[in-house]
């Protein structure tokens, strides 16, 4: 279940929706169960994966 008590969930998805009609590319929307509005340590590897593949770093997460 995917609770955030400030954002509504499908806002979220929405967003992503009108960025990638925008243009905007290399976007993921992922879901996390029971986040709600914090983080979590398999967020935050996603992210850092995410950014370390759209600069071309080698060596992190291989």
């Amino acid at each position: 279940m995917n609770i955030d008590d400030v954002v509504e969930h499908k806002l979220g998805e929405k967003s992503a929706e009108i960025l990638c009609s925008s243009g905007f590319q290399n976007m993921t929307f992922y879901s996390y169960n029971g986040l709600g509005h914090y983080t979590i340590p398999q967020e935050m590897y996603d992210v850092c994966s995410w950014l370390v593949r759209q600069m071309g770093i080698s060596g992190y997460g291989d």
